[in-house]
């Protein structure tokens, strides 16, 4: 049996060595340049990025128009955690933000 409880170990050790460098030669082919990945000119990304408030809720709004003005009370905010987060006022007039 001690034959047997040998091999096995040493089958074993051999199978997690070929494991070993078949996944660290993957991870070092999957690896992307990142210096070729960097655009050269990121002027024109920007957006126009603003809340836009209604009488009882206010939306993180991409490329809003100029034209509305931001209420002062929402000028103070930052941009929102997450992508659906958004401001509504509460039963006390106070505003809650929300993050469903």
């Amino acid at each position: 049996m001690s034959a047997f409880l040998r091999r096995a170990s040493i089958a074993v050790a051999f199978a997690l060595t070929l494991g070993f460098a078949a996944g660290s030669a993957e991870a070092a082919v999957a690896t992307p340049a990142t210096g070729a990945a960097v655009p050269a000119d990121i002027g024109g990304v920007t957006e126009n990025v603003r809340w836009v408030c209604g009488p009882f809720h206010c939306w993180w709004r991409p490329n809003y128009p100029a034209i509305w003005v931001t209420p002062p009370y929402a000028r103070a905010w930052g941009p929102p955690p997450g992508p659906r987060c958004y401001w509504r006022r509460g039963w006390g007039g106070q505003w809650v933000q929300v993050c469903p």
